[in-house]
């Protein structure tokens, strides 16, 4: 019988040394079952952010556009018999180094919708996926974002469906043999997948407390979703509540990630803007089960410069291309889990489901996205009222944004019925057809 191939995505970072010894245990263990082990260092390797174009699905199907290393590693996974993420445990999510790989993870699934236990998720592109197994590791111990971290991993598992995965997190100064016998424990072990009531319960329960604007009545804007090139839905939620701050006597500022944040003159801009602001409004759309890459950057640029805790306030937008508004819990939560580390006073935060439904498009004029906009504008309004006055985002506005145009159970099979029809449209205007749509070209 051939031994098993593993592949190991190590997302320790340059300044993680400390985590080595955690990842020798842990291909230890793997090596005493007789597997053949491929070890990527991500963090030594040529890799691009996913851009959010979704060309790997209506271009070049099944394959990146991006010609780097990401697509040898794509190759590796799905012809593995087990995929690791390995990983310092990151507000409760991965490593920016493994997210920048995670998001693109994408050209692996397919672009159709389907229903799977009451939620909409992207089938499977691959009828051979390997098994995941993803470990992350803490300096400190901090069991509720150890429970952020392993819902993560099973939301990831959710919507690449692997025949079975396992998630664990360890102290990283664990002995060896302890780390051994959980590994060894791990490797066999099959965990439950978090649908439903399970994930919603990690999303932030509303503010009910007033705190007192800190510094200048100074807005900052964060744009976290990688379209650059084009209006992003994320863009449009996030300037329609600067505008509304504006009228309210505000100074605002914006500032959208870019690459740039690769780099220290970025980094030093992004924390340039950071400390001019009283309030920072983080924006981004929901890349596999979290935070884009360039945004999980941001938050881990801003935390890593020690601070004392300030009376600055943090407000998250997290807009899902899922109907349902739950799936963007975990994000929520990582930057619940951000603010406390980072000494921010968490504000609150709005999770839109179904944020397609705009698809960049402006909140307001005759050419607006359509019925789900009276909902948003709505709780925006109200979410720009209150934060000017001291206090948190609205319960109210949590609610509102939350709503669907139409019943549910009707919005949910349309918005996918539309989804499904926009991206085949998409996908013929560039000469893929049906056969093509689905093509598998990294199968073995």
């Amino acid at each position: 019988m051939a031994a098993k191939k593993v592949v190991i995505l190590d997302g320790a970072g340059v300044s993680d040394t400390d985590l080595s010894p955690v990842l020798d245990a842990l291909s230890g263990a793997l090596q005493a079952d007789g597997a053949q082990i491929e070890t990527f260092p991500l963090r030594e390797m040529k890799l691009a952010h996913c851009l959010g174009c979704f060309d790997c699905w209506i271009k070049t199907p099944g394959v990146c556009v991006e010609a780097d290393a990401g697509r040898e590693i794509a190759k590796a996974i799905v012809r593995s018999d087990v995929t690791v993420l390995f990983t310092p445990v990151t507000f409760g999510g991965y490593s920016p180094d493994l997210k920048k790989m995670v998001d693109r993870f994408v050209q692996i699934a397919s672009p159709l919708f389907r229903m799977d236990h009451g939620e909409i998720h992207h089938p499977p592109r691959y009828a051979h996926l390997p098994r995941l197994t993803m470990v992350g590791v803490q300096r400190h111990p901090n069991e509720h974002e150890a429970h952020i971290f392993k819902t993560l991993a099973g939301r990831n598992a959710i919507n690449f469906h692997p025949p079975s995965y396992a998630a664990e997190v360890v102290p990283a100064t664990e002995g060896s043999d302890a780390l051994r016998k959980r590994f060894e424990s791990l490797l066999t072990r099959s965990d439950a997948l978090p649908f439903g009531g399970e994930a919603a319960a990690l999303m932030p329960a509303p503010v009910t407390t007033a705190v007192e604007p800190g510094g200048a009545r100074r807005a900052l804007l964060i744009v976290g979703s990688p379209k650059t090139k084009e209006t992003s839905t994320s863009s449009v939620l996030g300037e329609y509540l600067l505008d509304r701050l504006k009228g309210h006597g505000w100074e605002t500022e914006s500032l959208t990630l870019r690459a740039s944040l690769n780099r220290p003159e970025g980094q030093d801009e992004l924390l340039s803007a950071v400390d001019r602001a009283g309030l920072v409004l983080l924006v981004f759309p929901l890349y596999v089960d979290a935070l884009p890459y360039l945004a999980t950057k941001a938050l881990a640029t801003i935390a890593g410069r020690h601070r004392e805790p300030a009376a600055q306030r943090l407000v998250a937008i997290v807009n899902s291309g899922f109907p349902e508004t739950h799936q963007n819990s975990v994000a929520m939560a990582i930057c619940r889990e951000f603010a406390a580390q980072a000494g921010f006073t968490w504000a609150g935060g709005l999770a839109l489901g179904g944020g397609g439904a705009i698809g960049g498009q402006p909140l307001t004029g005759a050419k607006g996205p359509g019925p789900t906009v009276q909902y948003v504008t709505a709780a925006l309004d109200m979410t720009a009222a209150a934060l000017s006055n001291g206090l948190p985002v609205p319960a109210d506005a949590v609610r509102k944004i939350a709503r669907s145009p139409i019943p549910f159970a009707l919005w949910r099979p349309f918005y996918s019925w539309m989804a499904d029809r926009s991206f085949r449209k998409l996908a013929a205007m560039n000469g893929i057809g049906k056969d093509k749509l689905l093509a598998k070209p990294y199968a073995a």
